[in-house]
């Protein structure tokens, strides 16, 4: 089979190598001098280069999402992360539907991450969907200062490869502590609207406030981190009759 024709075929597998790359090993494998011609494709997207729309293409996808990294729905798209890392699988080096916008932290995260013997890959922003139910919770703690903690808990309407790789996706892109960083940002932004909703309404209106703000979130997904901070926010009794004000006065956590 010529190497025109190989490639054409690898493209046409690809989604079955996502569902399970342990059954695949790349068109270049034992061959350096294949793997650096391939590689060196991935140089056609550049500026003034031949393929240089296609990249252009590929980003604009982002703007259907405002622009936000899929991999942790928070940071600006400014890189283009190969899923299927080039160094492990070169035929894709330039293959669209590998191609996704991410933001600088996330690509550098994830690096060439590819777990080729358990098959337990992250997810991918085109091919699929992250649970809808709700997995990732908010633990609000409220002492000398209001402290937040963000993790994990399994639904039995999750099986167990799916949460396996959100756990992956999660610890391999330090979510936890970079959704507990921008909690505490949003809340430090937000608190003139808590002190002017308690004082107006009491807690039951700034536990009204913070659901509101909970159902918007939820339109970008049930589990996006602003979702599941402010449901814990509205459902913490403490938070919503004043504990709030421990924002004014002492540093988070």
């Amino acid at each position: 089979m010529g190497i025109r024709a190989g490639i054409i075929n690898a493209y046409g597998d690809y989604e079955d190598v996502l569902r399970d790359i342990r059954r695949f090993t790349s068109l270049a494998h034992g061959s350096d001098v294949l793997t650096k011609a391939l590689l060196g494709n991935y140089a056609l997207l550049d500026r003034g280069r031949p393929l240089e729309d296609l990249r252009n293409s590929i980003f604009r996808t982002a703007l259907t999402r405002n622009s936000r990294c899929p991999l942790c729905e928070r940071a600006q798209v400014c890189a283009l992360d190969h899923f299927l890392p080039k160094n492990e699988f070169p035929e894709y080096s330039i293959l669209a539907d590998n191609l996704i916008p991410v933001c600088e932290r996330c690509n550098r995260l994830k690096g060439d991450e590819c777990d080729k013997i358990d098959g337990l890959l992250m997810f991918h922003a085109y091919f699929d969907e992250f649970p809808d139910c709700e997995i990732l919770l908010t633990d609000v703690g409220i002492e000398n200062t209001v402290s937040i903690r963000y993790s994990l808990h399994r639904s039995d309407k999750v099986d167990n490869l799916t949460f396996a790789r959100v756990e992956k996706q999660f610890k391999i892109l330090g979510l936890f502590d970079f959704y507990q960083m921008e909690a505490i940002a949003e809340l430090t932004d937000q608190i003139d609207l808590y002190d002017e909703m308690y004082a107006s309404l009491g807690d039951s209106g700034l536990r009204s406030t913070l659901s509101a703000l909970a159902r918007g979130a939820e339109r970008k997904g049930v589990n996006h981190w602003k979702a599941a901070l402010y449901r814990a926010l509205s459902r913490n009794a403490e938070f919503c009759s004043g504990g709030y004000r421990k924002l004014l006065t002492s540093p988070m956590t």
